[in-house]
């Protein structure tokens, strides 16, 4: 075969030099792309750490201002899901009887009773999206809080739900009577952790990261 030129190449020489060159954009840009993945993924595990974090401790200050863990939901909610709220592990749902208080922080307190009006908070999981939903005891004078509701009922009077992260895939809680020991019964219940699992998917990959945390209740 003859060369291009006297200081030339061959055009089999061209080609073998092309297929080289191919072959080794081809391997930079998976190393690149392998690299820019991991990067990506180590980033969104750090930002499910600090999901979690941010929506355990939520919990954790209602909680620790709250009255107790309710079993079930005793005041009206036009928009719960059918037969009312019920804290279940299964269900991802947890509610906190936190006591109604005014415009200056002052708790409102039944006279009949003596004891404080609870408002309820309730935590759940809809469609992989912790959202916090607030129902207000209309019996209490003053009570400073209004009730929320879904996006599709909000209005002036009743705001939306407090939506947390879109990733989380469960709720779980364990139980701890006043020995310590582990109880299937919220009533009995004296401290509760819980675990918040969640899962997001990049570059065809599942990012998991679970997270909990353990508190006293004031009852």
């Amino acid at each position: 075969m003859k060369s291009l030129g006297q200081n030339g190449v061959t055009i089999f020489e061209l080609l073998i030099s092309v297929g080289i060159a191919a072959v080794l954009i081809t391997v930079l840009m998976s190393i690149s792309l392998g690299f820019y993945g991991s990067t990506i993924r180590s980033q969104v595990t750090a930002e499910m750490a600090i999901d979690s974090h941010f929506m355990l401790r939520a919990m954790v200050e209602d909680l620790r201002l709250g009255h107790n863990i309710g079993v079930t939901s005793v005041l009206p909610d036009p928009n719960a899901p059918g037969g009312g709220w019920a804290t279940s592990d299964p269900d991802n749902v947890l509610i906190i009887n936190k006591p109604a208080t005014t415009a200056d922080n002052d708790i409102v307190y039944d006279s009949s009773t003596g004891d404080p009006y609870n408002n309820e908070y309730i935590y759940f999981i809809e469609s992989n999206t912790l959202k916090k939903r607030l129902i207000k005891n209309a019996s209490a004078p003053g009570n400073n809080i209004a009730s929320t509701c879904p996006t599709y009922a909000t209005s002036s009077s009743c705001p939306s739900d407090r939506i947390y992260s879109s990733y989380v895939d469960n709720m779980s809680f364990t139980f701890y009577d006043e020995n310590n020991a582990t109880t299937t019964s919220v009533s009995l219940a004296r401290s509760v952790a819980i675990k918040l699992s969640m899962s997001r998917k990049i570059f065809g990959k599942t990012v998991t990261f679970n997270n909990s945390i353990l508190t006293k209740l004031r009852n």
